[in-house]
């Protein structure tokens, strides 16, 4: 496991509406992502696939993704090489700050270790901070 932490500068309210907005565009948090596609979309769960492209290769995965105030978790379903899931969490610290933090509990599915990227979870927490603060609509 994997996390990284960051302070957002916007309310618990505004950073929350736009974690939600993550769920159905994951291209404007996560790089490399098109082709998305949500199978179910309920009060409890999304059901979502999506194509990731890197330098080295391009790869659909599926997810459940559940939330509740204030935590997403993004569940991988099918994925060629990994297990596990993602979770998203934002705390509030002031009415104009709000720490925002990213888990990744991934492993690979034949060796079961871990999959232990720094980098890629401070790169993805600094994207969505910035995409959080360049937004001011909070449209979800």
């Amino acid at each position: 496991m994997v996390y990284y932490s960051t302070i957002v500068n916007g309310s618990l309210e505004k950073v929350w509406k736009q974690l939600l907005l993550k769920i159905e565009h994951p291209e404007n948090f996560v790089p490399g992502v098109s082709n998305v596609n949500i199978f179910e979309k309920n009060p409890d769960f999304v059901l979502r696939q999506m194509t990731v492209t890197s330098a080295e290769n391009s790869t659909i995965l599926k997810e459940k993704i559940t939330f509740i105030p204030y935590k997403i978790r993004f569940l991988l379903l099918e994925h060629p090489t990994m297990e596990g899931y993602v979770d998203n969490d934002c705390k509030y610290i002031s009415e104009n700050e709000t720490e925002l933090t990213f888990t990744i509990n991934w492993k690979d599915k034949v060796e079961l270790t871990e999959i232990n990227n720094q980098e890629l979870v401070k790169n993805a927490v600094l994207k969505t901070k910035q995409f959080i603060e360049n937004n001011n609509e909070t449209t979800t």
